[in-house]
């Protein structure tokens, strides 16, 4: 075999393995953002705290409503001495504002008569056989000052 005829079999194959290379690194990354498209890989969503307000502007049973940085509205009551649920005041049903109720001790949705417990799991109406709850926050009392947990925006 000459010089001549090795380098254009080198070539050749550095050439192939070049190219195979290639398309086995398209078809893997795509493989890759293909899968996790179809399973999520769970990235977290970063979470920083909310100050809402402090302990003295509630009394028990008593409820406000609080606003996100992106616009999004929640209900905070207060439920104890120093227990506070924050829930989202849109109902997942048809989109009605939901309000608590203290009496009752439930948050109440006027439009097809949905109630949710304290928590905002569903109790009665369409959206408990919907089986659809509302969203909650995470909430923490600190020295007398209420945060909530939102969404790094």
């Amino acid at each position: 075999m000459t010089e001549e005829a090795k380098t254009e079999d080198r070539r050749g194959f550095l050439i192939s393995a070049l190219m195979w290379g290639g398309v086995a690194l398209g078809y893997g990354l795509g493989a890759v953002y293909f899968l996790r498209y179809l399973v999520p890989l769970g990235d977290k969503v970063p979470m920083r705290e909310m100050f809402v307000g402090t302990t003295g502007q509630l009394e028990i049973g008593e409820s406000k409503t609080i606003r996100t940085p992106d616009g999004e509205t929640f209900v905070m009551a207060r439920t104890g001495e120093k227990s506070f649920r924050v829930l989202s005041d849109v109902c997942p049903h048809l989109g009605c504002k939901v309000h608590w109720v203290a009496s009752e001790n439930h948050f109440f949705c006027p439009c097809h008569m949905g109630v949710f417990d304290p928590d905002g799991k569903a109790t009665a109406g369409p959206p408990a056989e919907a089986g659809q709850n509302l969203t909650q926050l995470e909430t923490r009392v600190t020295e007398g000052k209420v945060f909530v947990m939102i969404k790094e925006s």
